[in-house]
């Protein structure tokens, strides 16, 4: 399993780069990178806003990255390129402001690609992060003219009861300080 990370978007709800804030003993974007590599999958982590700050944080991990150029476009365009970059294995796709995301939030999410093509994490009813495809996905994402969420209805998917960490993004202010609170607290 091929891990594409999304780590190119302009943050603009955040007012600043949301990956690069503090969190526990690392940044958000450390938090994640270490819970891909914790649960022991290839990581490939698609920059584009403030690539070369992203990139010195994903080096301190010893993570690959690739350079989306049309990210200003949206989030679409960085998550083909970084399909595009996979060939041949399974892959999920996973923003990179979920930093109270757990190992075994992607392990069990991945595990269901054995009984469906197409498996989603969630929190209570809640759809989270990460979703993962089977291989035979790629060449029809690729190719698909809509959005992700219109690819996904056409598809039955397996729904993986995960952590709250598969939902709580940091997209502003308030969501940073929610979470950085859970994760004073042990959550």
């Amino acid at each position: 399993m091929t891990v594409i990370l999304l780590a190119a978007g302009l943050a603009e709800r955040m007012g600043r780069n949301k990956l690069l804030l503090p969190f526990r003993h690392t940044t958000v974007l450390g938090s994640v990178i270490e819970a891909v590599q914790g649960a022991g999958c290839n990581l490939l982590i698609v920059t584009g806003h403030e690539r070369e700050r992203i990139e010195a944080e994903a080096r301190r991990y010893s993570a690959p990255t690739i350079f989306a150029e049309d990210y200003s476009q949206g989030q679409k365009w960085s998550t083909m390129k970084g399909i595009e970059a996979v060939r041949d294995d399974d892959f999920a796709i996973l923003p990179g402001d979920l930093p109270l995301l757990k190992p075994c939030d992607i392990l069990s999410t991945a595990a269901m690609l054995d009984e469906y093509t197409i498996a989603r994490a969630s929190y209570i009813s809640t759809p989270g992060h990460p979703v993962c495809f089977r291989r035979e996905h790629r060449e029809k994402l690729l190719s698909f003219k809509g959005t992700m969420k219109e690819y996904l209805s056409n598809w039955e998917i397996g729904h993986c009861q995960a952590s709250e960490g598969c939902v709580l993004d940091v997209d502003t202010p308030e969501r940073y300080v929610q979470a950085t609170g859970k994760a004073m607290a042990g959550g």
